[in-house]
C-alpha cells in the first residue's frame, strides 16, 4: 500500500535496535522509527522507552524507494521553547530581548542538568 507523508498509521513494534524501532503496520508493511523521532527528549536507552510488541500510532515522514520512515512526534517543533517573530522582536528593546533569551537559556540548562543528575544516580 502507498502511504502519503503526514498520514497516521498504526502498527506493532516487531524489532528494536540501538538506532530505532521497526514497526509492522496493519497491512503487513514494515516501517522504521529512528531513535530521534521517538520523543522530543533525549533517549539514552531506547529499550527502556519502546519494546517489541508495543502498539504504536505513528506519522509517515517519508516514503521513498520502498522504505517507510515513521515518527512518534511527527514534524512538531519543540513546543516548550518560545519563538520570536519579527513583529515581536521589533516591539522589544534590546534589554528585553536579552533578558528573555537569558531566561530561556537558563530553563534549557536546568533541564540538561536535571537529566545529568538522574543519569549519575
Amino acid at each position: 500500500m502507498a502511504y502519503s507523508v503526514g498520514e497516521s498509521v498504526s502498527g506493532v513494534v516487531c524489532g528494536v535496535t540501538d538506532y530505532g524501532a521497526f514497526v509492522r503496520l496493519e497491512d503487513g508493511t514494515n516501517g522504521m522509527i529512528h531513535i530521534s523521532k521517538l520523543s522530543l527528549d533525549f533517549i539514552s536507552d531506547i529499550r527502556s522507552f519502546i519494546k517489541k510488541g508495543d502498539a504504536v500510532t505513528a506519522t509517515v515522514i517519508s516514503s521513498a524507494e520502498g522504505k517507510l520512515a515513521l515518527s512518534l512526534i511527527g514534524d512538531k517543533p519543540n513546543l516548550d521553547v518560545p519563538k520570536f517573530s519579527r513583529k515581536n522582536a521589533e516591539d522589544l528593546d534590546f534589554e528585553s530581548m536579552l533578558s528573555s533569551f537569558k531566561s530561556i537559556s537558563d530553563e534549557k540548562l536546568a533541564k540538561i542538568n536535571s537529566r545529568n543528575k538522574k543519569k549519575r544516580r
